[in-house]
């Protein structure tokens, strides 16, 4: 990969980072600042749903920045854009729309069909999914 696409990347992955941050300490300044006592079961636990919800999405921004600082890391050792799996350079089109990508195409397709398939009890395999 070009070292130019490598810098494109880099500020893509960076701004990925600042928009979860910055959505982030939104997120934690409404969670401080609830004191909501709600007298209506029905409005108490449409509350805790919109609150299990802030918080299942604030789990899901922690996973994204860390997939996003492990990048950087890459980016930073020169082995940025490398499969995990095989080794070789993983497209450029799949990091532009997945800039935290660790497999090329071809093995993350190879990892998804292994997840398609479920052990029966004697042994035999199904598709999960049909195909």
């Amino acid at each position: 990969m070009e070292q130019q696409q490598v810098m494109m990347l880099t500020e893509m992955l960076k701004e990925m980072m600042r928009s979860i941050l910055a959505k982030s300490n939104v997120t934690i300044h409404c969670l401080a600042q609830e004191t909501v006592c709600h007298a209506d079961l029905a409005d108490r636990a449409a509350h805790e749903s919109d609150r299990n919800m802030m918080l299942l999405m604030s789990e899901r921004d922690r996973i994204m920045l860390e997939d996003i600082r492990n990048a950087l890391e890459r980016v930073e050792l020169g082995e940025y854009g490398i499969c995990f799996e095989c080794g070789e350079d993983i497209g450029l089109a799949r990091l532009m729309a997945q800039p935290t990508a660790t497999l090329c195409v071809h093995c993350k397709a190879a990892l998804e069909n292994e997840r398609m398939l479920v052990a029966t009890p004697y042994g035999a395999t199904e598709y999960l999914f049909e195909k």
